[in-house]
């Protein structure tokens, strides 16, 4: 590998890898939008730019200082802290921030309004984790009745939106559900949904 080859990786390990870092942070908690290799690109910059301009001050002392040659091992453990762990602390941070009250209040008061992007009423629904009844009716016309609690998922990939409910219950003529026998749950496929109706926990449906 020539010099030119290792100069470029060292570029895009400087310039991306902080900005990737603090996206694949930030998407933990926040659903964004498809982007193209090319949006992707120039985000990952613009978050490296904002990790290095938080860190600028230790980078002139760096540089002035030539702590690479007096102190290499200093500086090893300083590049690395800025490249690989400021990204994950700034991301943890603004992620916390977002859920807080008073950072919503602060925005407000300068006038601001943040939105999340959520992509689908899918993904509204079943990320705010709420326990429900649930009547899933399939394509065939048949349904499952069932309870979503913390065992149960649902998938967020697009291509396959499918369901585990954690337990299955058969409706009554009286109108109350009871849990099938040996319930383990079901699994169902996105392909094959057509509704998925909620029911209030605290809703006369079921028996606990």
């Amino acid at each position: 590998m020539g010099f030119d080859s290792v100069s470029a990786v060292l570029v895009a390990i400087a310039f991306l890898v902080p900005g990737f870092i603090l996206s694949s942070i930030l998407a933990m908690t926040f659903r964004r939008r498809s982007r193209s290799a090319g949006d992707l690109t120039l985000q990952y910059l613009t978050l490296s730019c904002v990790n290095y301009g938080l860190w600028s001050w230790l980078i002139v002392l760096m540089v002035q200082g030539n702590w690479l040659a007096s102190a290499p091992t200093r500086s090893a453990f300083v590049v690395f802290g800025v490249v690989f762990v400021s990204p994950v602390v700034l991301g943890l941070i603004a992620s916390r921030s977002y859920r807080s009250e008073w950072v919503h209040r602060i925005l407000s008061g300068f006038g601001f309004k943040m939105h999340r992007f959520i992509p689908t009423a899918w993904d509204f629904r079943f990320e705010q984790e709420l326990p429900a009844w649930v009547i899933v009716r399939m394509k065939d016309g048949s349904s499952v009745y069932g309870f979503m609690g913390p065992a149960s998922f649902a998938g967020d990939e697009p291509e396959e939106r499918d369901l585990f409910v954690e337990a299955v219950f058969i409706p009554t003529e009286a109108g109350h559900w009871q849990p099938a026998a040996d319930t383990g749950g079901i699994l169902i496929k996105g392909s094959e949904i057509a509704t998925v109706e909620f029911r209030r926990v605290d809703s006369t449906t079921g028996e606990s």
